[in-house]
């Protein structure tokens, strides 16, 4: 059944940004996580609380509320809380479970409903692309800053480039 695949496949996706981020973050140091490279622009440590925080609005009660949630408050999410890396992984883990039993709790009629996204009518399939596209887009960022950080200490993550295979 393709609705059943569709959801499969996406939480695989999902799973895939996450482990890629988690390699990522996993080669910085506790301070390179709220390191900013410039003014005006994003810490690691800023960009996981934003996903975060992202995701425990979007994705609780997922089919039944608007998944902008009247008490997020999207402006603290760009300033660096401070948390430690434990602080920061464990939420990090939590909202990625909330988005994979989502996800799993699912069912084929489901995909066929509509939700609210800021007050927008949007179908369940369009939210969920919507999301893997905007996670995707602060993993990238994620992999790119910690590259940054690591510098000559980078394990490559995916294909390594043909200059750097060994």
């Amino acid at each position: 059944m393709f609705e059943q695949r569709y959801v499969t496949e996406v939480r695989s996706i999902f799973q895939e940004q996450k482990q890629l981020a988690e390699s990522a973050l996993n080669q910085v140091s506790d301070d390179d996580l709220h390191r900013v490279l410039a003014p005006d622009t994003l810490s690691l440590a800023v960009i996981v609380q934003h996903i975060s925080n992202n995701m425990l609005s979007r994705w609780t009660d997922f089919l039944t509320t608007d998944g902008e949630k009247p008490d997020r408050n999207r402006d603290a999410e760009f300033e660096d809380q401070q948390l430690s890396r434990t602080e920061l992984m464990a939420t990090w883990d939590e909202r990625w479970q909330l988005l994979d039993d989502v996800l799993a709790s699912l069912t084929p009629e489901d995909l066929g409903k509509a939700v609210f996204i800021r007050g927008e009518e949007k179908s369940v399939i369009w939210a969920i692309e919507k999301q893997v596209s905007h996670y995707s887009y602060h993993v990238g960022q994620i992999v790119y800053l910690a590259k940054v950080f690591a510098g000559e200490n980078w394990n490559v993550l995916t294909i390594p480039l043909p200059h750097q295979r060994k």
